[in-house]
């Protein structure tokens, strides 16, 4: 039993003893094929790290062609699918051109409200357009505005007409919006007191701008100021009580494409409405243009149906001869023909040079809706974008908004257009006989 112990003993001591001798060798070999590895896929000289650099370079190139690749095959495939042939001409068009002057702009705000024009600001400033940034103070306070800028824009805001030209309470104290230690962030404008409006003295300066020469752009409510307070001869707004509007996309028809303000504008673009406002045009003062009724069924004596006699009943129909020359219809969109009449004394009829000149149209009802809400059809064929001469300038009036916060970008270029030709808007202009 004491062998066997003994035996055992002497068997683990050999295995030790062998273990000890053995061990060095694997541990060195097993440190050799390690450091070997590690050298393998780690740089140790300049040279190789130089050479992993221009690999990693080589292989985001070649990932990168293969991008550009896929992106000019991709390019392709939607040129052919949007334009069926291209033709390479070997000089430019003849067609009629005029040179295109940078024009002095005036962004014009009310302190009212600054939210929905700041958007206005956002894409001039994304698109790098520079301007000037006024308010209806600086306006009022200011008769000579022609020197210093050749396009005024009075983007949408808050108030009424009245309110825009009146401005907020006056009683109380001052309301200041300065750059101060407290508001360090208000330093884009600035007033000693928001509380006054334009005033007839800014509506008076205004007026002198556009007569001078300048172009005036309205919006929405500001468009109704122009209307209001005499800037727009001629026109009139549609606010229907049947209608239900709230903020959708309508579409729309060009009328006049010979207007400056249509250039590469096509039919069926989407039009952002806040409340289905639009306009209506005359050629005579003190009558309202494109009244709400079919002017192609409307009846002198208010009875009867389009097929029957219009004659008073119980009166026996005059001659013939003696009838009024019936009128053509006249389209939502249009002004009535002056009338004989009218003419007698034409105190109160537009020149034919300053009449409302309608440059686009809310699109018929069947297909006017694009996208939102829409209830009711007294928008439908309504004038959307008419363009008022006034003396030497223009009043440009907008029922929609067309640089809806960023999101109406198709609509930009009405307004583009109105800055690249200020000083060529009667281009294309017919004018009326009489």
């Amino acid at each position: 039993m004491i062998d066997m112990g003994m035996f055992a003993a002497l068997g683990f001591l050999v295995a030790s003893l062998l273990a000890l001798m053995l061990a060095p060798p694997l541990w060195h070999r097993a440190v050799r094929l390690t450091t070997r590895r590690i050298e393998a896929t780690m740089p140790m000289s300049v040279v190789d790290i130089q050479a992993d650099k221009d690999q990693l370079r080589a292989e985001f190139a070649i990932a990168l062609r293969r991008v550009e690749v896929a992106l000019e095959k991709a390019k392709d495939k939607a040129a052919r699918e949007l334009v069926e042939s291209v033709y390479a001409l070997d000089a430019a068009p003849s067609v009629p051109m005029h040179p295109a002057r940078a024009p002095r702009v005036a962004i014009m705000h009310t302190w009212i409200s600054t939210q929905t024009e700041g958007w206005w600001r956002q894409a001039f400033d994304f698109l790098h357009i520079p301007y000037s940034y006024i308010n209806v103070q600086n306006a009022a306070a200011d008769p000579n505005l022609s020197a210093k800028y050749d396009v005024i824009i009075f983007p949408p805001g808050g108030g009424s007409p009245q309110q825009i030209v009146a401005g907020l309470p006056m009683w109380r104290n001052p309301m200041p919006w300065k750059k101060t230690d407290l508001t360090p962030n208000m330093g884009i404008d600035q007033t000693d007191d928001i509380r006054p409006g334009l005033g007839l003295r800014g509506v008076d300066n205004l007026s002198t701008f556009v007569k001078n020469g300048g172009v005036l752009v309205t919006v929405e409510n500001t468009a109704e100021m122009a209307v209001t307070f005499g800037l727009a001869s001629g026109v009139s707004l549609n606010v229907a009580g049947r209608l239900h509007v709230v903020g959708s996309l309508l579409r729309s028809k060009v009328v006049d494409d010979a207007s400056p303000l249509a250039y590469g504008i096509r039919d069926s673009l989407a039009l952002y409405s806040d409340d289905g406002g639009s306009f209506s045009v005359t050629n005579v003062l003190g009558t309202r243009g494109g009244r709400f009724s079919d002017s192609a069924t409307a009846r002198p004596t208010g009875r009867g149906t389009a097929d029957d006699v219009d004659a008073p009943q119980g009166r026996l129909p005059l001659d013939p001869r003696n009838d009024v020359a019936r009128r053509r219809p006249v389209e939502p969109w249009q002004a009535a023909p002056v009338t004989d009449e009218q003419l007698r004394n034409p105190l109160a009829v537009i020149p034919p040079a300053l009449r409302p000149r309608v440059i686009l149209r809310f699109s018929d009802q069947r297909e006017l809706l694009a996208s939102g809400l829409l209830d009711g059809t007294d928008v439908a064929q309504r004038p959307a974008v008419v363009d008022v001469p006034l003396a030497k300038g223009h009043v440009i009036l907008f029922a929609n908004n067309p640089m809806y916060r960023g999101e109406t970008i198709g609509s930009y270029f009405l307004v583009f257009n109105a800055l690249l030709n200020f000083d060529r808007l009667d281009t294309g202009r017919k004018l009326d006989q009489r």
